[in-house]
């Protein structure tokens, strides 16, 4: 036996149509093969996927979980800042009440002294114009009248009263006014 007639012994039955149903064979192996090796690395893609991404949630919850513990200490820090903030606005509202004390206390001075400087005003001008031998005749110009009677109304809204009403009203009332 040659090659050629082991090589017949071996092949010699085999046809034409059979070695095509054999390279279909083949060709439709290598195809499944393919469509499984893709679908199992697609597979393969989505599971590093998920893992990635619960990695990452697992990465979140620790650092979640670090801050729930640090809680306590946490909120401590917010009750001494919430305790030194209370003190100082204690001290603001102290200091506003002192300060607010001492503008009370400087607008009854300002007050007191406009109004004594008012009533100065007033005791001058009654003075000079109910004095005999500085205005004999007893009188006044509508604009004289006009500023004592604005002098005196200031002096009234901010609360003076006494001889000024009692002795100085009544004598500037009797002043004549003369036109000029």
């Amino acid at each position: 036996m040659t090659g050629l007639d082991a090589f017949l012994d071996l092949f010699g039955n085999i046809t034409v149509l059979n070695l095509v149903q054999f390279i279909l064979a083949i060709v439709f192996i290598v195809i499944i093969f393919k469509k499984v090796k893709d679908y199992l690395d697609d597979k393969k893609e989505r599971m590093i996927q998920e893992y990635e991404k619960n990695k990452e949630r697992d990465r979140k919850l620790q650092i979640a979980l670090e801050a729930i513990d640090q809680y306590p200490k946490y909120r401590q820090q917010s009750l001494e800042i919430q305790q030194h903030l209370e003190g100082e606005i204690q001290e603001l509202r102290k200091s506003q009440q002192e300060n607010t004390r001492r503008l009370v206390e400087m607008e009854e001075t300002s007050k007191r002294r406009e109004l004594n400087k008012l009533r100065d005003r007033l005791i001058e001008s009654y003075q000079y114009y109910t004095n005999p031998k500085r205005n004999p005749e007893l009188c006044w110009t509508r604009m004289e009248a006009e500023a004592f009677w604005g002098l005196f109304k200031d002096y009234e809204e901010d609360g003076g009263d006494g001889y000024i009403h009692s002795v100085v009203q009544p004598a500037m009332n009797l002043l004549r006014i003369i036109e000029h």
